[in-house]
């Protein structure tokens, strides 16, 4: 520690109250929020950035969408013209998948701070909203091209010392089906944005804006310390994983590859995606940013930590994205199912470490797996839209059976709706919520369950879902079983047969129907001859 450094207690102070701020701006935007999606379900993510929009604080939140806040903001002020333009009261929205790089139904807001006319840094929310005018509601699982994606927005002001900018949110409210939960998440994301202008505003008065910078320093310089060092513990090398999604969702039957190539190099390392597929025409497509956050997240599983990333975290780490592929998407590639991409890129790159560190990585996982509903009240017009992201398996390591029934690796906190919230508010009624047994591929250690989720339709509605791991099943790793693969089973009121479906995009249900939602399960580890109990 050199002489311009807080002393030990006044940096931990300073660090515990930053990331105090992050949480108390999450805490707003879920209490504040008008749809389950953020205040059920906790689809957002939050931070502080510093002057040069670099992370100082994260809150709990969505790990795919962590890793790239900060380099959204970054690219959102340059297109903007830089930090000069940027005004107290300001707050601004954008939600274009090329800049912040996930599908549009995400929307980033974030807003500067600056302390005696000085720039310190910015607030930043992002949530997923229900309907931003796609072709079909709720963004859909079949676009082809980003125009039928819903409503763009660059990075525009919606709010700034006078109030909101009211042209603006007219022209949101004009393009939503759910004009008043748009709105009112809008406004939920701009009391979060807001809280942490405060928040930050107070601890420069506090403490000083020089300190604040030298306390960022210093936790940026040990961030990037104790990544070097557990980098320089894994031997030099190159190591490879490969693996592919089912299809794009259009070209059915068509595989989907990723390549990745992590080369170690003392205390650096450099994670290389040639080789994987160009864009393609389904909406599959990962904006360049949300590629490197999930590579970034699957870094953090293998290298560990004791303390959430920031601005120092990944500087020893280079994530190449070759122009053209499909990880890199640009102009009109289509965004919206981003997710599956970025849970089997984040498999693949702790694959990738399978043989140098089989103590840290597991086998497959269950891959992305997401549902929709969509009921039209007959009188008034109105739509109820429920998404949701469905739990499976996850892989089991050297020394433990993989997880049951839990979140994909991109969703984190995310949590699944209540039973209790899905009959009050939709026309469903949930008949079974439980483990999908024996789903977990056989191993020394055996893979997690699946689970199976179903729904009896109590009014006429269409569904919509997207299944990875259909044709490709989480893999097993040193011997073990793959996973059982994921589907969805559709028995009609008047029928006795079950119709399996892989992926649907407009599927008619009437009242009666019944709809199970059958995850996939997590690869086993291990020779499964020398299985031992672990019966869950």
């Amino acid at each position: 520690m050199n002489q311009h450094t807080p002393d030990p207690a006044t940096l931990e102070i300073i660090r515990n109250r930053l990331l105090a701020a992050a949480e108390d701006m999450r805490v707003t935007l879920v209490r504040s929020a008008y749809t389950p999606t953020i205040y059920e379900s906790e689809d957002c993510a939050i931070g502080l950035l510093d002057a040069n929009a670099e992370v100082i604080a994260l809150s709990t939140g969505l790990p795919l969408f962590l890793g790239n806040l900060g380099q959204a903001v970054a690219d959102s002020v340059e297109l903007r013209g830089g930090p000069a333009t940027m005004r107290a009261g300001d707050i601004y929205l954008l939600n274009d998948s090329y800049v912040q790089g996930t599908h549009m139904q995400d929307c980033t807001a974030f807003a500067p701070v600056l302390w005696r006319s000085r720039l310190i840094g910015y607030a930043v929310a992002r949530a997923h909203m229900v309907d931003l005018g796609s072709v079909e509601p709720g963004g859909g699982m079949a676009s082809t091209t980003i125009y039928h994606e819903g409503l763009r927005l660059g990075p525009v002001r919606i709010f700034d010392a006078d109030g909101p900018c009211r042209d603006i949110l007219d022209v949101l409210r004009r393009n939503s089906r759910s004009k008043d939960e748009l709105i009112g998440d809008v406004h939920a994301m701009a009391a979060a944005v807001r809280t942490g202008v405060q928040r930050m505003t107070d601890i420069a008065e506090r403490w000083g804006v020089d300190v604040l910078e030298r306390t960022r320093d210093a936790i940026f310089a040990y961030s990037e310390q104790t990544t070097r060092q557990a980098i320089a513990a894994i031997p030099d090398g190159v190591y490879h994983a490969e693996g592919s999604l089912d299809d794009d969702g259009v070209d059915i039957g068509t595989p989907v590859v990723i390549e990745v190539t992590v080369t170690v190099d003392g205390e650096e390392l450099t994670v290389d995606l040639s080789g994987t597929s160009p864009m393609v025409r389904g909406a599959i497509n990962c904006g360049e940013s949300q590629t490197i956050s999930s590579v970034r997240v699957a870094l953090r599983l293998i290298l560990g930590g004791d303390r959430p990333p920031d601005g120092g975290t990944f500087r020893p780490v280079a994530v190449a994205v070759p122009k053209g592929c499909f990880l890199r998407a640009e102009e009109p590639a289509a965004c919206g199912n981003y997710a599956a991409s970025a849970v089997l890129l984040m498999d693949l790159v702790m694959n990738a470490f399978a043989d140098v560190l089989p103590e840290r990585v597991c086998a497959g996982q269950y891959g992305d797996t997401i549902s929709e509903f969509i009921w039209e009240d007959q009188r008034s017009g109105e739509l109820k839209i429920l998404g949701e992201a469905h739990a499976g398996g996850w892989g089991a390591g050297l020394g433990y059976p993989g997880a049951t029934a839990v979140i994909d690796l991109t969703n984190g906190s995310f949590k699944n709706y209540s039973i209790e919230l899905l009959e009050s508010r939709y026309p469903v009624v949930v008949t079974g919520a439980g483990i999908r047994h024996g789903s977990g591929g056989a191993g020394e250690f055996r893979g997690g369950d699946g689970i199976v989720r179903s729904y009896r339709m109590t009014a006429p509605a269409t569904m919509r879902v997207w299944i990875d791991r259909v044709s490709t099943p989480p893999w097993g790793l040193a011997g073990g079983e793959p996973g059982a693969t994921a589907y969805v089973r559709v028995r009609g009121a008047d029928a006795d047969a079950d119709r399996l479906i892989l992926k649907s995009d407009g599927l008619a249900l009437d009242a009666g129907d019944e709809v199970a939602i059958v995850t996939a399960g997590g690869g086993g580890f291990g020779d499964p001859a020398t299985a031992k109990d672990t019966a869950r």
